[in-house]
């Protein structure tokens, strides 16, 4: 069975970490799934709701990374779409290219989705 990790940040390391989840933590994922399941995933939301949930998620510092390390034209639009997109479809490469960069699962991202509709 593979273990479930959690993002945290490490205040005396100042750095960003991993941790087995523990299993509170699991069944509280599998409830929050369960009930996810019965929301509808946003196909579009407003940028300023997705940088919060991926601050909250832990996920923000990671994808400034990826986009800043990214060349060429499509790192110039990569940049431009993380700080000036007015919304973010669920649909856009960007969005896909950050679930790869960030090791997400097409749930996780539809989570993240879903849990940025509570920053209106």
């Amino acid at each position: 069975m593979e273990t479930l990790k959690v993002d945290y940040w490490d205040v005396e390391e100042n750095c960003q970490k991993q941790r087995d989840m523990t299993v509170d933590e699991i069944a509280q994922r599998e409830l929050d799934l369960a009930q996810a399941a019965v929301l509808v995933v946003p196909t579009q939301i407003p940028m300023l709701n997705a940088r919060l949930a991926l601050i909250a998620a832990g996920w923000m510092t990671a994808v400034k990374t990826y986009t800043d390390t990214m060349t060429g034209v499509e790192g110039e639009q990569a940049r431009a779409f993380l700080e000036y997109a007015l919304n973010v479809r669920r649909d856009h490469w960007m969005v896909e290219g950050f679930r790869v960069a960030l090791d997400k699962t097409h749930a996780e991202i539809d989570e993240l989705f879903i849990a940025s509709t509570a920053y209106g």
